[in-house]
């Protein structure tokens, strides 16, 4: 229900960019920095049998690709929507007789409306407020006992960002921004993730 709710929201920005003046493609490279709550994972070992349990720090860097379609309603307000893969973290853990590894990883739909400020004619800066509907996705194997296996969770969560945007020509801007997102999973199925996100890219005017 959730990802109906968000896809719908994502068709109707589109289709309201159809028929405006202003609408635009935004294609970015994305490098994540993530970072990861484990609890799940220690919960489903210690229920599996695991004792005397340790877990390292879940941390990763990766890069992604990201693609956005956006309205500009106005020179102070837009309204974008897309697919964001906000990468994934990997942790080890170690416990009497085995060791467990696993992954997390996460991508979904957001939303989002971005106030912005032009500072000059080329130059503006933005913040950006909206949703991301996201699956989130965990993989735990482990020696010694019955590995827990792999398990999924849906999560609505906010998504906060600062950007800046320079026009090049009439249809073209260079955009660089930073993205941040917090806690995509659910402690009774998935561990949470943790993303913040650097992207650079194109933002092309129809």
């Amino acid at each position: 229900m959730k990802f109906a709710t968000m896809m719908s929201l994502s068709l109707l920005v589109a289709s309201t960019c159809a028929m405006a003046d202003d609408w635009y493609v935004v294609g970015e490279v994305t490098h994540s920095k993530t970072k990861l709550d484990t609890s799940a994972s220690n919960t489903a070992l210690t229920t599996a049998g695991a004792t005397g349990l340790v877990t390292s720090n879940g941390k990763d860097n990766g890069n992604q690709v990201r693609l956005q379609l956006g309205y500009k309603v106005n020179p102070n307000f837009a309204v974008e929507a897309g697919y964001i893969d906000f990468g994934k973290a990997k942790f080890t853990s170690t416990y009497t007789g085995g060791t467990a590894d696993g992954t997390v990883k996460a991508g979904g739909i957001d939303v989002a409306a971005l106030g912005i400020l032009p500072v000059t004619d080329s130059l503006s800066v933005f913040g950006k407020a909206g949703i991301v509907a996201a699956q989130v996705k965990s993989s735990l194997s482990a020696t010694g006992l019955t590995s827990p296996g792999d398990t999924k969770s849906n999560v609505v969560a906010p998504l906060l960002g600062l950007g800046v945007s320079y026009k090049i020509s009439d249809n073209t801007d260079l955009r660089a921004e930073y993205d941040h997102v917090s806690k995509l999973g659910k402690s009774d199925k998935t561990d949470k993730l943790t993303s913040n996100m650097i992207s650079m890219g194109v933002a092309y005017h129809f």
